[in-house]
């Protein structure tokens, strides 16, 4: 089971995300019931410049993946693990403030 390590890593992936975006959330989903790939992480950000500027941070993705692996995560699986980047002025500017439409 990999919720613990998931979590693990998700709380390090906000840590590091916080440093760009001090209010910066970290959630995930996905089917890692089934593989360890099937994994996506999300780092919601208060404004889009925020959302643009961690984005744009040349190696940020990279410290994402070391946490995951920090955290105990499936070496194999780290560089199939998705991130994407929001911010919740565009959700509800874009997506009345649905995330779920904004996933989808």
């Amino acid at each position: 089971m990999l919720f613990l390590t998931i979590w693990r890593a998700r709380r390090a992936i906000r840590g590091i995300a916080r440093r760009y975006s001090p209010r910066a959330k970290v959630f995930s989903f996905g089917a890692t019931w089934i593989d360890p790939r099937h994994l996506a992480i999300w780092i919601a950000t208060e404004t889009d410049d925020e959302r643009d500027r961690l984005s744009a941070m040349p190696d940020v993705i990279d410290a994402f993946r070391r946490a995951l692996l920090e955290a105990g995560y499936p070496p194999a699986a780290v560089p199939a693990v998705g991130f994407e980047f929001e911010s919740e002025e565009t959700v509800r500017r874009d997506y009345k403030g649905n995330w779920f439409y904004r996933m989808k």
